[in-house]
């Protein structure tokens, strides 16, 4: 076998997961070739010391700050790989259109039709913003007009309405008092 394997077989019986066959190879090969055997004994070594090492417990909310921070941490990162993506679209959409599209609009003659329609779109909207700047302080008199006619002529009836209200609760009034005399 040749050094690189066994470095993965020294790796397995490291973390214990190693077979007999592998063993058995593994050892073969560390009689056979010094620096490997020398590989092994320096990693098992600092395994034994690190197992003998104490082992220390996480100040309270460790876990949760570092988590909070991954977390973040991603937020930015996938945020600016959104606004970086967002970019190179809108770049890429400026060149197409400047050296594709109108390009092939200016050849067929289309961009002049678009611009003559467009032309006869703002001067509609524009006739439409005038109509309403003119017509619209005088919708808004003629409303006021009515209304003051309304109130005017339905406050009178409207007076009467509850001045027969009244009078109504007067009566049922007198009527339940006299039937509790």
């Amino acid at each position: 076998m040749e050094c690189g394997e066994i470095s993965g077989l020294i790796m397995k019986y490291m973390d214990g997961d190693i077979s007999e066959v592998e063993q058995k190879l593994l050892d073969k090969h560390k009689l056979s070739c010094e620096k490997c055997s020398k590989e092994f004994e320096i990693l098992t070594e600092m395994a034994e010391f690190i197992s003998g090492l104490p082992e220390l417990s996480a100040p309270a909310g460790f876990e949760s700050r570092v988590m909070e921070r991954i977390r973040h941490q991603r937020s930015r990162t996938s945020m600016f790989n959104m606004l970086m993506g967002t970019a190179g679209l809108l770049v890429f959409a400026y060149y197409m259109t400047i050296f594709v599209i109108v390009p092939g609009f200016q050849e067929s003659g289309i961009l002049q039709i678009i611009f003559g329609y467009g032309s006869i779109v703002l001067k509609l909207i524009g006739e439409c913003i005038t109509k309403i700047i003119v017509y619209l302080p005088i919708t808004i008199d003629n409303l006021l007009i009515l209304r003051s006619i309304l109130v005017r002529d339905y406050m009178n009836m409207m007076l009467f309405v509850a001045g027969g209200a009244m009078l109504l609760n007067l009566g049922l009034i007198r009527v339940i008092n006299l039937q509790q005399e």
